[in-house]
């Protein structure tokens, strides 16, 4: 049976290689050093450097969504609900990739190398957004055909902002203000309110 302790002393070892030394430049001979733990106690719980890395990667993003599940059950209207549920995304995700080091290089290098590890974070956000929305659709805040893939829409959209979003590009030019209004009007037109 496995410690949770020992699984976070060893998740923690290769999330501090990892933005020491990078992804590729980091062993499992090393996690274990790093860990203070035998190579056998890694091999027991992880059987390969990508599912320590996947473990990493999950650890940071349960944060995120934690955060965010903390924004969706607010006692807000879904307006302002959904609108501080993207800003804060946007923060905490960048305030992970700054925290993270080389991870933040890793981000912007290999994106789509992401894809895989975060199919979890994905769906998990998905689903609180996809609560959000059902909740202004049930008020009559929100006119929208399909709650589910409104949710994927504007889930595919927080993703295509990403990198210029952490990169500060976004920014370039505009004020935060004059950005939140464009955003809320995207997203209220997506979401069929006024």
């Amino acid at each position: 049976m496995e410690n949770p302790v020992t699984r976070d002393r060893l998740i923690n070892a290769a999330k501090a290689l990892f933005i020491r030394k990078g992804y590729d430049d980091t062993t499992m001979s090393d996690i274990a050093v790093e860990s203070g733990l035998s190579r056998r106690t890694l091999y027991t719980y992880f059987e390969s450097k990508v599912e320590v890395y996947q473990a990493v990667i999950n650890s940071e993003t349960d944060r995120i969504i934690e955060k965010l599940s903390v924004i969706a059950t607010k006692s807000l209207n879904p307006k302002q609900k959904i609108i501080e549920f993207i800003y804060g995304r946007f923060i905490v995700l960048k305030e992970m990739v700054d925290r993270s080091g080389t991870l933040r290089s890793e981000f912007f290098r290999n994106v789509f190398g992401l894809e895989h590890f975060r199919k979890e974070f994905d769906q998990k956000e998905k689903a609180l957004l996809q609560q959000i929305i059902s909740e202004g659709k049930e008020c009559g805040v929100f006119n929208v055909t399909s709650v589910r893939r409104t949710a994927e829409i504007i889930h595919y959209c927080m993703r295509g902002f990403e990198v210029s979003y952490i990169r500060g590009n976004i920014w370039r030019g505009n004020t935060r203000e004059e950005i939140r209004y464009e955003t809320q009007k995207l997203i209220c037109g997506a979401l069929g309110c006024s």
